[in-house]
Parts: C-alpha cells; structure tokens; sequence
C-alpha cells in the first residue's frame, strides 16, 4: 500500500513537471523571432498622403544564406519633405505574413531606428507605442542639398528595456539594412 501510495505520488510529480514544461515552451514559442524578407520603404506627399516612390530590400531566404533579389536605391529629391512608412514582410510563406503588423500590437517591444551618412537628410520619427514612445513604422524625411550616403534601417525588439531616449545600442537587432541613399 505504501508502495502504490509512493508511485502515485512520484507519477503526478512527473505529470506537473511536464505540465510545467509544456507551458513554458509553449509561452517562449509565441515570442520567437520572425523571418523577415522583405522591408518596403513608402514615401509619400505630407499633406496629400499620395505615394511618390517606393524602394524593396528582399532576401528570399532571410539574411544571410542567399544574395538579395532586391535591393533598391533610395533616391531623393533635394529640399523636399516625404512621409514614410516601413513594412516588413514574411515573403517565404504563402500568402505572406505581415511582420508590420505584429511590430505595431507589440510596439512597447520594439523601435525602429533610421541612422544616415548622407549628410542632407533628416528623418523623424512621427508614430508612437502605446506608451507614447517612439516607434517608427511612420517618420518624416527632410531632404536638403545634393548628397550622397546610406540610410539604415534597424528594427530592435526591446522587451521590457524600451525607455524614453532610448539608444540604438539597446534591445536584439531583428534586422538592419543599409540602402545605397542618393539625393539629387
């Protein structure tokens, strides 16, 4: 008796132990990194919200792996003001799953950052997280003089460390590319 008493407990140790378990991959899973492919700059008039251009890194295979089929050049007008908006997209899997989206409901995780050499070129960020703190899938582009550089793009996921003048240093890197940028 003392026997079957010792197994039944030793059994729903183990049961609650794996119990335990599942619930813990299974909360980490939905938090894995997704597969991004593709980033699609759009630019657009400020006021009139009418697209003007727009400009596709894809990587059919994520970074790494296989060269880009894609990789625009930014090309710029001088002393003009653009509104953008960044997609990235999932293009491996059919149809293809809109990161852009996840990136928004999980705002207060992430932040997209726009670094630039080319001298003429200011980007601000215009959206917001649910916390009121930058998010960057809408910014504002100012162009001046000619010039010529990169404009990188960097998504960071920040959970739980996103703040207020946060730096670009901060949080997982789950993607940047650096766009050949021209302003004419």
């Amino acid at each position: 008796m003392k026997m079957q008493q010792t197994q039944k407990t030793v059994l729903s140790i183990l049961c609650a132990g794996m119990l335990f378990t599942a619930c813990k991959k299974e909360a980490t899973s939905a938090n894995e990194e997704e597969l991004i492919t593709t980033i699609k700059i759009v630019l657009s008039h400020p006021t009139t919200k009418a697209p003007i251009d727009s400009f596709i890194f894809k990587d059919a295979d994520g970074i790494g792996g296989n060269a880009p089929s894609k990789f625009d050049t930014i090309r710029l007008q001088t002393n003009t003001s653009y509104l953008c908006n960044v997609y990235f997209l999932n293009e491996s899997v059919s149809p293809a799953d809109n990161i852009t989206e996840e990136i928004k409901e999980e705002g207060a995780d992430h932040q997209l950052y726009f670094t630039t050499t080319a001298a003429t070129l200011n980007i601000d960020s215009l959206n917001t997280d649910a916390n009121n703190l930058p998010l960057g899938l809408t910014s504002r582009w100012v162009t001046q003089a000619a010039s010529n550089g990169t404009t990188t793009v960097t998504l960071k996921h920040k959970p739980g460390i996103k703040a207020s003048g946060d730096l670009i240093s901060k949080g997982e890197t789950d993607i940047e590319i650096a766009f050949p940028t021209i302003i004419r």
